[in-house]
């Protein structure tokens, strides 16, 4: 793999719209092999060299498979969730049985629990910040993120072995400038938090994922 492949699969990383844009055929290979040299991907006698790479280089696209998964999957948006984002500790872990105690899942009550290597990370609904606050205060908070909306997305059984979908999500939201403040899986269900300002436009985007 050239350098310049290695430059210009970074550059897709951090500007997944060309890459739609292109497969789309909004921009051709020349024009972007300017664009590329302009940004200073390959030096100025090299916009052949960066057409080449450009002719041989393989983008994803999303397959007549892929096209039917989305069209089976169902949305649905909750609003007014809250993460809380603690410093790891032995006896937080331990103390979290006592949020679970005061969830109420047949109502509809939202508690999810992730533990990482440093952090644990505590989602659930906003009328409930109090009940964190009684139960969790001696412990260290690093970060509260309010007003978000919670978008499941549960799939068809098949996904699971399917290539790319989180990718494709993530990158259909990327395109059209929606923040993805987290991000769960628990298969076949894809959970995207995204604050309040962005969900109908998060909502729309992904709906037309299933046309």
């Amino acid at each position: 793999m050239s350098q310049i492949e290695q430059d210009f699969r970074r550059y897709l990383s951090k500007n997944p719209e060309v890459e739609t844009c292109y497969q789309q055929g909004l921009i051709n290979r020349r024009s972007l092999a300017r664009r590329l040299v302009k940004e200073g991907m390959a030096k100025g006698n090299q916009v052949e060299a960066v057409v080449a790479m450009l002719r041989r280089f393989e983008f994803r696209k999303i397959q007549e498979k892929d096209k039917a998964i989305f069209k089976d999957i169902k949305i649905n948006v909750k609003d007014r969730v809250i993460i809380f984002d603690f410093d790891k500790e032995k006896e937080l872990v331990r103390t979290l049985d006592k949020l679970i105690a005061h969830t109420n899942y047949d109502k509809g009550d939202t508690l999810k629990i992730v533990v990482g290597s440093s952090s644990i990370k505590v989602f659930l609904d906003e009328e409930k910040e109090g009940t964190v606050k009684d139960i969790l205060h001696k412990f260290n908070l690093k970060k509260r993120y309010k007003h978000l909306s919670e978008i499941s997305m549960i799939f068809p059984d098949v996904a699971i072995d399917e290539i790319g979908i989180i990718s494709t999500v993530a990158k259909e939201l990327a395109v059209n400038d929606i923040v993805i403040t987290e991000l769960l899986t628990a298969t076949p269900e894809l959970l995207v938090y995204v604050d309040e300002k962005y969900v109908l436009k998060a909502y729309e985007v992904l709906k037309r994922l299933q046309r």
